[in-house]
């Protein structure tokens, strides 16, 4: 029982004790830096371009003689190396560098410490630090200074932010193997929760702020928000832009937005038209002003059809509040298709095109495996994506909590199927195997993936 709490709980802190202190992965994101460190035996040749100045950052390091540091340009795929050097007896160091435009570096000064700058060519930066551990305190003074500031600023909050965690952590351990164990678990969450929810806000703030710049820029690019959302996308974009649209910063980021934004928390849901199994056409727009699950799943998927019955209890529980489900199936055969939707007694509308893998729909939304869903509110952007189970139980539970609950007993929620309007599904002349419309049993798969 301990050992089962302790692992729920933790499963929430992962993000905080799996990484360095000082980093602002919002959750285990693109590269872990420290990993990129150790793999780069060779460092990577600077893509720095040479001009006749450059920046320096100077500085010291609290009781840390001959102590190595290594300066690296971060970028979204990897650490360029850009210089080297060893603390003196006092602790003093030296660095430089030179660049056309402004860059984002990474001294890192052990295994797990690190600090963040953001320089050009007219940076001349101070750096008094002391290190602890993957704890760093420092403060910079110089010229150029704003983002640099401001990325201390999103390191200080992430750094308070971890502290707390450990605590959380720490208190874990002592949970009882008793009933009460159960609330304490839950308690910690709770408290791990609304200090993600601070620490979240804070940096959105702080991004928001920004008008001309790159700081939402990083918090996009480097994870700093674990979904940052088309809005916040957006503004990374237009910030960029205004401060320098050659930038490859610039370019990066609206060549990403172009690629994914179409798919982010907050963006319109992509509309496609499919046919129903009576040959009708749907289209996803048709059911604006509901709730809808756009659900990706075929026949031959058995963890989709073994999650079926779980997406029927919510159906039942949450259709008569306003919510919806499209069935996108990713079948070949129509007979399998909609044998699997009477079988499975799948009562809400469902469309395909019956092209398996290459389904129009699942290439609009880049799904690679199913069981797939997304979420979409009632003006039609998306809220949410892969949500499954039990959360998706609570996203739903919470979206309706002001509106009546339906029971499972209501007849009109789905027991009588031909009161309903997902009648246009039901294919009474279609005769089904039934050996056919069962699915493959893999008890050790848990979601089928395209080959």
């Amino acid at each position: 029982m301990k050992r089962h709490l302790l692992a729920i709980l933790t499963l929430g802190l992962i993000v905080a004790t799996n990484s360095s202190c000082n980093k602002l992965s919002a959750t285990d994101i693109k590269q872990d830096f420290n990993q990129w460190v150790n793999d780069l035996i060779t460092p990577t040749k600077s893509t720095l371009e040479k001009v006749e100045n450059g920046f320096v950052i100077k500085g010291n390091i609290k009781n840390s003689p001959k102590n190595l540091l290594v300066l690296w340009e971060l970028t979204p795929a990897k650490l360029i190396f850009i210089d080297s050097t060893r603390t003196d007896e006092k602790g003093n160091f030296q660095l430089k560098g030179n660049t056309k435009e402004m860059i984002f570096c990474q001294l890192q000064m052990g295994p797990e410490a690190s600090v963040y700058f953001a320089v050009d060519n007219n940076s001349k930066l101070n750096v008094d630090m002391s290190v602890v551990g993957s704890f760093v305190d420092y403060e910079i003074k110089g010229d150029e200074l704003e983002d640099s500031k401001t990325l201390k600023s999103l390191l200080d909050m992430n750094t308070s932010f971890l502290k707390e965690v450990k605590g959380l952590e720490q208190r874990a351990q002592s949970i009882p193997n008793t009933p009460d164990g159960a609330a304490q678990a839950d308690q910690l969450r709770n408290e791990y929760q609304r200090l993600a929810n601070q620490r979240n806000n804070f940096v959105k703030e702080v991004a928001l702020k920004q008008k001309k710049g790159f700081i939402p820029y990083f918090v996009v690019s480097f994870g700093a928000l674990e979904n940052p959302g088309f809005d916040m996308f957006q503004h990374a974009v237009n910030c960029a832009k205004a401060a320098d649209p050659n930038s490859k910063y610039t370019q990066q980021i609206e060549t990403q937005f172009n690629t994914e934004a179409k798919l982010m928390e907050g963006a319109i849901a992509p509309d496609f038209t499919l046919k129903t199994p009576n040959g009708e056409d749907l289209s996803l727009s048709s059911l604006r002003g509901k709730v809808v699950l756009i659900d990706f799943w075929a026949s031959w998927c058995g963890p989709c059809r073994r999650e079926n019955p779980n997406v029927r209890k919510l159906y039942r529980r949450f259709h008569y509040k306003g919510f919806e489900i499209l069935g996108v199936s990713l079948d070949n055969d129509g007979n399998r298709w909609k044998g699997a939707i009477q079988a499975d007694s799948l009562t809400w509308p469902h469309v395909s095109d019956l092209r398996g893998w290459q389904s129009s729909a699942a290439q609009l939304y880049q799904v690679s495996s199913i069981p797939q869903t997304y979420l979409i509110d009632k003006d039609g952007r998306i809220m949410a994506k892969g949500l499954r189970g039990p959360e998706l139980e609570m996203v739903l539970a919470k979206l309706f909590a002001d509106q009546p609950a339906a029971t499972e007993g209501n007849t009109n929620a789905n027991s009588n199927v031909s009161a309903s309007p997902e009648n246009r599904n039901k294919t009474p002349d279609t005769k089904v195997d039934p050996a056919k419309s069962n699915a493959k049993k893999d008890p050790k798969s848990k979601t089928d993936k395209k080959k």
